[in-house]
């Protein structure tokens, strides 16, 4: 029998215990379930709404370059939106309590920002929520050349410029994922904590009409039916791809690399210290928490603690879950992090500067293999 990756306390302890216990209370007393209110799916109709409208005004071609540029933007903001307020609850199986409705609205949204739903749910559930910020295992830290996003990754020397040089780099990031990212993880067989993988069939068929399906819809339908020329399609692509993946990493990407989070390494025996649910709140940085804008916008990325302890819960719940979630860690002494969106980026900005320099050329001990044998289908 292969050994896995654990924490010494094992899922969770007393403090996972009681914070558990007074969410479902907090249930119970609002007689609610853990599913999307009619408050989220308003949120969600709007999105979509604006995804829609949006599209039918550029494809009318009656307005000016400006205006078109403009609406492109408001058309790829919408799409990411909507994929983090519904597609995310989708993967979760948060929305609804039908299957049907969370897989159709995951790859509805997320095919609209050409990031493959199954690939993106498949690493999302199985590498980043089993066990955020550990090298090795969390495919979100998963070293690569261009940034050094954790302090046990190897260092190189253009590294100390990173902090200068990130913002550039945050630019590309849907063109990556669309064209890069997602074909590099289909066929890697060893990802993160698992070994082997094998994909059904229907997830290469679902890698293909992903992307033919935003590849038509952003380029090939506007060209055909636009009087201008393909450049200038392709110069609107391009704008809106770099507006949309800037804010999906100026809101996301300080809730787990900045300077209040901790980046937890494996012992020689497989395991990390703790239990899950404290490492869960050690590796995760809210923000705004109390801002309606914010929770409007992020789809819970602001209380960040709240959705890795309950990641079945949909985010519509996590401005009542949240304060039971810091009152909890206060009364059992584990760490809450919570600042508000500015100084959090600016958190993240001071983060890569400081690991950019850092000591260090990866973990201290490198993770045997034995430890890395977790079936695929393993999820925690």
């Amino acid at each position: 029998m292969s050994a896995t990756i654990r924490f010494s306390d094992g899922r969770g302890g007393p403090f996972y215990r009681a914070v558990r216990t007074r969410v479902d209370e907090y249930f119970a007393k609002a007689g609610k379930s853990r599913y999307a209110t009619t408050a989220l799916w308003v949120k969600v109709a709007l999105y979509f709404t604006a995804v829609v409208t949006s599209y039918g005004l550029i494809l009318s071609g009656r307005f000016g370059p400006w205006t078109m540029l403009a609406l492109a933007n408001i058309f790829g903001v919408s799409t990411l939106l909507l994929a983090i307020n519904a597609g995310h609850d989708g993967a979760h199986a948060a929305l609804s309590r039908h299957r049907w409705i969370n897989q159709a609205v995951l790859y509805f949204s997320f095919s609209l920002i050409g990031a493959d739903p199954y690939l993106w749910q498949f690493r999302h559930l199985r590498s980043h929520h089993v066990f955020p910020n550990v090298n090795g295992c969390d495919i979100d830290i998963d070293s690569n050349w261009l940034l050094r996003l954790s302090p046990n990754h190897p260092k190189r020397w253009y590294h100390r410029y990173q902090h200068l040089y990130a913002p550039f780099v945050f630019w590309l990031v849907d063109i990556h994922t669309v064209f890069i990212q997602d074909l590099f993880y289909l066929f890697k067989r060893n990802l993160a904590n698992m070994v082997d993988i094998r994909h059904p069939a229907s997830a290469y068929v679902s890698f293909v009409l992903c992307k033919a399906a935003y590849l038509l819809i952003v380029f090939v339908i506007p060209m055909l039916l636009l009087p201008v020329p393909w450049w200038q399609v392709l110069i609107g692509v391009l704008a809106m791809s770099f507006v949309a993946s800037s804010l999906f990493v100026y809101l996301l990407i300080g809730t787990h690399f900045a300077e209040e989070t901790q980046f937890p390494e494996i012992d020689a025996n497989g395991v990390i210290a703790g239990d899950w649910a404290t490492h869960a709140m050690l590796t995760a940085l809210d923000w705004n928490t109390k801002s309606r804008i914010a929770h409007f916008i992020g789809g819970g990325a602001n209380s960040h603690a709240a959705h890795h302890l309950f990641p079945n819960i949909s985010h519509a719940h996590y401005p009542k879950i949240t304060p039971i979630v810091e009152e909890t860690a206060a009364e059992f002494g584990v760490p809450y992090h919570v600042t508000t969106l500015p100084r959090m980026i600016r958190s993240h900005f001071r983060f890569l500067k400081r690991v950019g320099v850092a000591d260090g050329n990866g973990p201290t001990a490198p993770i045997p293999a034995v430890q890395r044998r977790l079936p695929a289908s393993a999820i925690c």
